[in-house]
């Protein structure tokens, strides 16, 4: 019996271990299309661009803004190229995009390239096959973070380029990315790193020098009763109670939001199997309810 009860714990293991070594889908099915690096916007710093994922069959698709993570100082969009398949293949038109990182790019440039391509994508909706009026956001840790900022305050972070396209996405999944960078123990950690931190190197700034700056950049200070519902998606052995303040304030405001929190994963999780089908899964489920 202590034989059996081994063997099949051991066998649990090595399924368990053999998922998370399956490589993620990075080749395109016969069921998509795609168009790489389509410029969507011009910087001091760089040409933007952006991935588009679609069903070959459908129109007037409900869309998503897929934005990568990396601490607003690293990651790239073929990070999230697997997600952006997987979702593609839910019936999705989605939009894996780039954006200005630090140091070479301050805030808020990372959330105003975020904002226009949102716009980008709304005012070229017919020839993506997309519908102006379904588009979701979702992101990923410091991506989590952006389409926060997105959902919370579409106007705030216009720039010139298609200025008169509103920047509103109609729903959001803010996967393991903070919504208070004033919280207690985010402030803790900040003055422990001091220079070192990826957020000195995103604002410029330590939190006890430009605490307004701080607030103003999460995305708790801007939510209201006009966001647009909000999934927050994180591991059980990442940080769930970083969620609670921001679903505590869009509760209050009466704006739909939730909370699924997966089994034994760690931060990062989404590109790791069992929990990157779970990830795409519950985005699928949230965005079908949410952007009917």
């Amino acid at each position: 019996m202590i034989r059996s009860t081994i063997l099949l714990a051991t066998l649990a293991l090595s399924t368990i271990a053999c998922a998370q070594r399956t490589p993620l889908p990075t080749e395109l099915p016969d069921t998509l299309k795609a168009e790489f690096d389509i410029a969507y916007g011009r910087t001091p710093e760089q040409e933007l661009k952006l991935d588009i994922y679609r069903p070959k069959v459908g129109d007037k698709l409900p869309t998503c803004v897929l934005v990568h993570g990396g601490g607003w100082t690293g990651g790239n969009k073929e990070k999230f190229r697997p997600l952006a398949i997987a979702l593609a293949e839910k019936g999705y038109v989605v939009a894996n995009i780039e954006y200005r990182l630090a140091p070479a790019a301050k805030y808020p440039a990372g959330v105003q390239d975020c904002s226009l391509a949102v716009r980008w994508v709304r005012a070229n909706a017919q020839r993506l096959g997309a519908d102006p009026a379904r588009i979701g956001a979702w992101g990923g840790s410091a991506g989590g973070h952006l389409v926060g900022l997105l959902a919370a305050a579409p106007e705030r972070f216009l720039t010139a380029e298609l200025n008169d396209v509103s920047a509103a996405v109609q729903a959001t999944c803010i996967m393991a990315g903070p919504t208070d960078l004033t919280n207690e123990k985010f402030v803790e950690a900040l003055r422990r790193a001091k220079e070192k931190s990826n957020s000195f190197e995103w604002f410029g700034k330590l939190y006890d020098d430009a605490p307004d700056l701080y607030r103003e950049a999460s995305p708790i200070t801007h939510f209201t009763k006009t966001t647009g519902p909000v999934l927050f998606l994180t591991g059980d052995l990442d940080n769930p109670d970083r969620d609670a303040a921001g679903m505590s304030k869009l509760k209050s405001l009466g704006v739909p939001t939730k909370q699924v929190i997966l089994k034994d994963a760690k931060h990062g999780c989404w590109m790791q199997r069992p929990w990157f089908e779970q990830c795409v899964d519950a985005v699928d489920a949230w965005f079908r309810e949410q952007l009917k």
